[in-house]
């Protein structure tokens, strides 16, 4: 009897010091986080983003400050990271929007100015996004058709889908 109060014990202390698994938007300490690509700090939160990953059984957020470069961190890891969510600000509220439902500017890089130079901004809604298209030029994209332009603008900028020469 004593011995199964004694697991019975050990097994609530266990479950009441875990912590639920990490999930929804990370906490962005602009001027403190390392963007997981370009090692820039994240300093603009309105171009700023992140994706929550599981290595080794271990969440952790990575944080970036162009989503360009989260794009060009995700295709260049592949498969050896696993993806579960990933957020990006909404340009105009600087709110948080899970990137599948966000609707994306992807315009020339001279209007709109980026930390990277991507030219990709996000919207939470189509029609934010229709007035940074009317503001900077571009194309609307969901996440999907982002991915591919952004492999698609590598390769002709640099020859290669794989990130900028030197990264």
């Amino acid at each position: 009897m004593k011995r199964v109060y004694v697991l019975a014990v050990l097994a609530m202390v266990t479950l009441g010091c875990s912590r639920p698994p990490m999930s929804g938007p990370p906490e962005t300490r602009l001027g403190r986080d390392e963007c997981g690509e370009c090692g820039m700090l994240v300093s603009e939160d309105r171009f700023s983003s992140a994706t929550l990953i599981e290595r080794e059984r271990e969440r952790m957020y990575i944080h970036f400050d162009d989503i360009g470069c989260m794009l060009d961190y995700e295709h260049d890891k592949g498969p050896s990271i696993k993806v579960l969510e990933r957020f990006v600000r909404d340009h105009g509220s600087r709110a948080w929007v899970s990137a599948s439902e966000a609707v994306f500017v992807f315009a020339d890089r001279d209007r709109l100015r980026t930390p990277m130079g991507s030219g990709i901004a996000a919207a939470a809604t189509r029609e934010r996004a229709e007035g940074m298209r009317a503001a900077f030029g571009g194309e609307l994209m969901d996440w999907e058709r982002l991915m591919t332009a952004r492999r698609e603008w590598m390769e002709a900028r640099y020859g290669t889908s794989t990130g900028a020469p030197g990264r």
